[in-house]
């Protein structure tokens, strides 16, 4: 991540656009040596959005935790158990 004036991002605009949408990097623009503004893709920006909508929802997060808790106590099924029963709620018998 480069930290750029404002000065300087006005004239190298379209380089550093390039720059975001090809290779995700990402610029710090300063105004009056503060950090006022990011420049980072639209990519990323709506991977950040539904981070925070994930991250905001209780009962996925319930999921997520209920998920990692029985991950780690070594409650999981190997593929051929899973492909059993997704044919078994395919006939319809659960």
């Amino acid at each position: 991540m480069e930290i750029i004036p404002i000065t300087e991002a006005k004239t190298r605009i379209a380089e550093l656009a390039d720059r975001v949408a090809r290779e995700h990097d990402h610029f710090t623009i300063t105004r009056n040596g503060r950090a006022d503004v990011m420049l980072i893709s639209v990519a990323e920006y709506e991977s950040m959005q539904e981070t925070l909508e994930v991250l905001s929802d209780k009962e996925t997060m319930s999921d997520l935790r209920k998920s990692a808790e029985d991950f780690a106590a070594g409650e999981t099924f190997d593929a051929d158990e899973v492909l059993a029963e997704l044919e078994r709620h395919h006939r319809g018998v659960a």
